[in-house]
């Protein structure tokens, strides 16, 4: 196999040849002239297979195979070896992303072939940084270089759709994970294997090569070294996309030309009114960033609720609790902020900013009966599809200016959640916002169990409201929180 590429005007070249024996380490040599490196590898036909498909090596190996634009001697065996590497490194990846975003999620994840390739690259750059000048070498020459791993990609695509691993993705052009790899992906393995390679495999392969003077040819060789600060390494998240409204939509948009309008909450949601040009037009929108479960609001109650509610505390979780909500609600017809931006890797949604006031408002009203009835009917809705919004304190629902009721955080949304929890927690926030009034808190959920029965909801979820575990949750937060779903479990005849 052979590696040939430009770094900083230098010709740097790499030979790797493959001989039998039982020898671990490869064996590298190298010689340096004024504007020319040469890189000799020899390993023994054991471990290259070791390493290509199981990462023995930290995927030294598996890299160089896939990358190789030369291949001199049994070119049958070259391309048994390289289909074999191409496959371990595909299965890999993919278990990557669905341990990323989920196997639920994963089925909307879309991409392209150059996200198998950035994810190549960043994947053995993340274990050995530039130590090894390989990764120097291909992001220096990226151009050229992914066209050599997509030409080996593409020739043995078919063979990968054949075991279905790798599907098409109607006639977008783009690929998907098979639904049948998704069955078979387990997470524990992967992670446990990953850390097998991560902190045994390649601190001893790193320490054997430091000891033959080979590892830090970055820091030997000055163009090497003079080109790292150039470097750009492109992100594999670039190349995802998700499909969002029957529409396919980039999963790493950023969204530099938002300007500030003012926050819409604490310092720890993260969440502010932009205004930004889309489709030739200026709107106002709603940027949210997620942050992880250390310093989320949602912590303490997290705890509170370990075995009551299942509730999402990490950032990326909540966030795709909250685009599969909106996606399938829109998809019901049912009113929901659109979402127009999303970027994975830094945790952030932009979606449609709502005009209108929230419930709580409308709870200060003297319509508020009505305002309860209807959300009610709402929260009907949403439960038949088996979905449950997770967090329905009045201040996530905005009436809109057609006097509609839009839910606007949907980041606990979960199928995994009971129902009845929607139910009980905005009656004890109710309460909460209704200053402790006993009449006008129990007329409010009374109206809400109405709304919800007359749109036929399950009377069990109704009833369900005196479940131990929310008294526990929630009476510290509304005192009145018993004695008001034990009255309207005595008026609805609940047993």
């Amino acid at each position: 196999m052979k590696i040939s590429c430009d770094i900083g005007g230098t010709k740097y070249f790499e030979e790797v040849t493959v001989v039998d024996g039982k020898h671990f380490f490869p064996k590298i040599t190298y010689k340096k002239s004024r504007r020319k490196i040469v890189i000799r590898i020899v390993v023994s036909e054991n471990i290259l297979k070791y390493d290509v498909k199981y990462g023995i090596l930290g995927g030294f190996l598996l890299l160089r195979t896939l990358l190789s634009n030369q291949v001199v001697g049994n070119t049958v065996k070259a391309k048994s070896v390289e289909y074999t590497a191409l496959k371990s490194f595909v299965t890999l990846a993919l278990k990557r992303l669905i341990s990323e975003v989920g196997p639920e999620f994963a089925t909307k994840i879309y991409f392209t072939p150059t996200f198998l390739f950035y994810d190549l690259l960043a994947s053995y750059r993340s274990l050995v940084g530039y130590l090894d000048p390989i990764n120097v070498c291909s992001l220096m020459n990226i151009e050229k270089v992914r066209s050599t791993f997509l030409a080996k990609f593409l020739s043995y695509l078919k063979y990968l759709k054949k075991q279905e691993i790798l599907c098409p993705a109607g006639n977008s052009g783009y690929l998907k994970i098979c639904e049948s790899f998704l069955k078979k992906a387990r997470k524990t393995p992967l992670l446990l294997t990953e850390r097998i390679i991560r902190e045994i495999i390649v601190p001893y392969m790193e320490y054997s090569l430091k000891v033959r003077n080979i590892m830090p040819l970055a820091i030997i060789i000055p163009e090497i070294r003079e080109s790292l600060p150039k470097i750009v390494a492109p992100s594999p998240y670039s190349e995802l996309y998700i499909e969002i409204d029957d529409k396919i939509m980039p999963f790493h948009k950023g969204f530099e030309n938002i300007s500030y309008v003012k926050s819409l909450g604490s310092a720890i949601n993260y969440t502010f009114l932009g205004e930004a040009e889309l489709h030739g037009r200026k709107m106002l929108v709603v940027v949210k960033k997620y942050r992880d479960w250390k310093s989320l609001k949602w912590l303490p109650i997290g705890l509170w609720t370990i075995g009551t509610v299942d509730f999402a505390l990490s950032a990326s979780e909540r966030l795709l609790r909250e685009v599969n909500a909106i996606t399938l609600l829109r998809k019901s017809g049912l009113r929901v902020p659109m979402v127009l931006g999303i970027n994975w890797h830094r945790k952030y949604v932009v979606r449609e900013y709502v005009e209108g006031s929230n419930l709580v408002e409308a709870l200060h009203n003297k319509d508020f009966e009505n305002a309860c009835y209807r959300l009610g009917g709402l929260l009907a809705d949403i439960h038949k599809l088996g979905l449950s919004i997770g967090d329905t304190r009045p201040t996530n629902f905005i009436l809109d200016k057609h006097r509609t009721i839009v839910p606007i955080d949907l980041e606990q949304a979960s199928q995994k959640i009971p129902p009845s929890w929607d139910i009980a927690e905005y009656i004890a926030f109710a309460t909460v916002y209704l200053k402790f009034k006993f009449d006008e808190s129990f007329i409010a959920a009374k109206s809400l169990a109405k709304g919800y029965l007359e749109n036929e909801g399950s009377f069990h979820n109704v009833c369900n409201t005196v479940n131990r575990g929310y008294i526990r949750v929630l009476a510290p937060i509304s005192p009145l929180y018993p004695f008001i779903v034990k009255k309207l479990n005595r008026e609805l005849g609940c047993s």
